[in-house]
C-alpha cells in the first residue's frame, strides 16, 4: 500500500498518452518516444517497469505494445481514468500535493500552497490549460448525475430555477428539458460560464433560460423559486460553505426552496467519500460532509433542512427552506 513508484509509473504513461501511441499495436520505443514527446531512455525504463507490474507487453527488446490495463487508459475513452491522472491538468497536478499531506495534518501548513505556491483556485486562474482542464473534467461528473438529479425531484413545482455554480449548464439543462414551463439562471464565474449560453441553447433550453455572470460568494443578483448548489460545498471549509449558503438564501423567491447535491457517506461507498474528504483537504482546505454536518452548515445560514432524498449513485438532495 505505501508503494509510489508504480502510481506515479502509472500517472506518468497517461499523462504522456503512451496507451494512445500503442492502440494499433507494438511499437519500438524510439517511435513511442517520439509520438509522445519523450526521452526514450527514461521512458522506456518506466515502460518496463509497468510491464512487469500487468501494463503493457514487451514482446521483444525495446518493443511496446498494449493489453487490457493500458487500453484502460486510453485518453477517447469516455468517462474513463486518463484525464483525472493526467499530471498537466488540474487534479492530477493537485494530487502532487499529496507530499506535503504529513504538514497539514501537523498544522504547519496547507498543502496545496505549500507544494505549487498559491491556492488551487489562484492557479486556476493564473493557467488556462488547467482551468479548462478542471472544467472538462466537473462537466463529465455532472453529466452521469444529472439525470437521476432532473427524475429524483418535482422540479415542475418551480416556476424560475437557478443553479449557482453549474460551469456550463449541463445539470440546468437536463430539468428544463425535463420540464418544459419551468425557466432556469445559470450563475457561475465567467470562465466557467463562458460557453454556457451557448450549450443551453443546443440543448433546446436557451430561450427558457438566462445566464449570470457572478461569485457566491457575493450577494446575488437573481430571484428563483429553487436555488441549486450541486457538487459545490465540499469544495469549501465551514465557514466558506456558512456564507455561499447565506447567498443562496437570500436569492430564494418567497415561498421557494434551497436545494444542496451532494455525495453522502453509505455503507457502500465510505471508501469513495474518505477519499474524496482527503482530495478536498488537500486541494482547497474543503471537506466532505454527512446529513448531520450538512444540517448544521444549512441551519448556519439561516435554513431549515425539510427533507431529504438519497440518489442511487450515493448523492443526495438536501431540500432546505429559509427559517423565518
Amino acid at each position: 500500500m505505501a508503494d509510489l513508484a508504480t502510481p506515479f509509473a502509472v500517472r506518468t504513461a497517461a499523462t504522456l498518452r503512451v496507451p494512445d501511441a500503442v492502440k494499433d499495436g507494438p511499437l519500438p520505443l524510439a517511435d513511442i518516444a517520439h509520438r509522445c514527446r519523450a526521452e526514450a531512455d527514461p521512458l522506456g525504463r518506466v515502460l518496463r517497469f509497468l510491464v512487469h507490474r500487468g501494463m503493457f507487453t514487451e514482446p521483444e527488446h525495446d518493443v511496446f505494445g498494449p493489453n487490457d490495463a493500458s487500453e484502460a487508459l486510453r485518453s477517447d475513452l469516455d468517462d474513463g481514468p486518463q484525464p483525472w491522472l493526467d499530471l498537466d491538468g488540474a487534479v492530477g497536478r493537485a494530487d502532487l500535493a499529496f507530499v506535503e499531506l504529513i504538514e497539514q495534518v501537523r498544522g504547519r501548513h496547507p498543502a496545496y500552497p505549500a507544494a505549487f505556491g498559491r491556492s488551487f483556485w489562484e492557479d486556476l486562474a493564473h493557467n488556462p490549460q488547467l482551468s479548462d482542464s478542471f472544467d472538462a473534467l466537473m462537466e463529465t461528473k455532472t453529466y452521469g448525475i444529472a439525470p437521476l438529479i432532473a427524475v429524483a425531484h418535482d422540479w415542475s413545482a418551480y416556476g424560475r430555477i437557478a443553479d449557482v455554480g453549474g460551469g456550463k449548464g449541463v445539470l440546468l439543462a437536463e430539468i428544463l428539458r425535463a420540464n418544459p414551463k419551468a425557466r432556469g439562471i445559470l450563475v457561475d464565474l465567467t470562465g466557467p460560464a463562458r460557453s454556457a449560453a451557448d450549450y443551453l441553447r443546443e440543448q433546446g433550453v436557451g430561450d427558457r433560460s438566462e445566464v449570470v455572470t457572478a461569485s457566491f460568494f457575493d450577494p446575488l443578483p437573481i430571484q428563483a423559486d429553487a436555488v441549486v448548489v450541486c457538487d459545490v460545498l465540499g469544495d469549501w471549509d465551514d465557514e466558506d460553505a456558512t456564507r455561499i449558503l447565506e447567498n443562496c438564501k437570500r436569492a430564494i423567491a418567497p415561498g421557494g426552496r434551497l436545494l444542496i447535491i451532494e455525495l453522502l457517506p453509505d455503507r457502500e461507498r465510505m471508501a469513495l467519500f474518505t477519499e474524496m474528504d482527503l482530495r478536498m483537504m488537500i486541494y482547497v482546505g474543503g471537506r466532505m460532509r454527512d446529513l448531520d454536518r450538512t444540517q448544521q452548515v444549512a441551519e448556519a445560514a439561516g435554513l431549515a433542512v425539510e427533507d431529504f432524498t438519497p440518489l442511487d449513485n450515493g448523492y443526495a438532495i438536501v431540500e432546505c427552506r429559509p427559517e423565518r
